[in-house]
């Protein structure tokens, strides 16, 4: 068997150990300032700005906007779901403003997604419309996040604190079966 040597992360992502104490020190502290930066791993202020610009550019820092779990009583589920057409079910998802966080994945279920709402009705409605009335859906297994012990931040929309049950919401890619979004509805009201 050939010797298979390990590749590390600064082979990975091509960087070097300045830039791994760079994304190190701004995980630590996002507020954290460049001549802070500068005077931590021995480099002038611009050097660092154009090593976070390079890092940013490469996807290995980005600013994500929402609640961290850990610190805010929103109530979040993770949502795996075993389908027979999981290209199906991503383009129905991949617009959809209620699902937080989807990715596709092995085992016996191939997508698991992140829902976030005020309460556990409402996710499970969401759950019910979306995934167990779809056909192209063999099985579902929703877990309900107790605590974080890690900051983990979600972004949330917040029109799903309107969502009713029986429609989604703008942007949804629903099959073309169920009839008009909601909120397309209500425009149209109040358009005529």
């Amino acid at each position: 068997m050939k010797d298979m040597k390990k590749k590390s992360f600064n082979e990975i992502l091509s960087i070097d150990n300045d830039d791994k104490r760079i994304i190190e020190m701004i995980e630590k502290n996002p507020d954290i300032t460049h001549s802070d930066i500068a005077k931590e791993i021995e480099k002038s202020q611009p050097a660092v700005g154009a090593r976070i610009i390079k890092l940013e550019r490469k996807h290995l820092l980005t600013k994500q906007v929402g609640f961290n779990v850990k610190e805010v009583d929103i109530k979040v589920a993770i949502v795996y779901i075993s389908t027979k057409d999981v290209d199906e079910i991503v383009r129905k998802i991949e617009n959809c403003p209620f699902i937080n966080h989807a990715f596709k994945i092995s085992g016996e279920f191939n997508v698991l997604c992140f829902i976030a709402a005020s309460d556990l009705q409402t996710i499970e409605k969401l759950v019910d419309l979306c995934f167990r009335r779809d056909k192209n859906v063999i099985n579902v297994k929703t877990n309900i996040l107790i605590e974080s012990i890690h900051d983990f931040v979600v972004p949330i929309d917040f029109q799903i604190e309107d969502f009713d049950g029986r429609y989604c919401g703008p942007g949804c890619n629903m099959a073309e079966d169920l009839p008009k979004f909601k909120f397309s509805q209500q425009s149209e009201d109040k358009i005529d």
